[in-house]
């Protein structure tokens, strides 16, 4: 799939599947917005 130029909402992104999504999608030229329970682990 191509996600360049895309915005994407992931929830879950600090950890875990949600985490390693984020991670590789900001490789790509995506605008992300993350969100998880644990605000703080957001930024380890």
């Amino acid at each position: 799939m191509n996600f360049t130029n895309k915005t994407i909402w992931i929830t879950g992104a600090s950890s875990g599947i949600g985490r390693a999504v984020a991670f590789e999608l900001s490789k790509e030229n995506t605008k992300l917005i993350l969100s998880d329970i644990n605000e703080s682990d957001l930024w380890k």
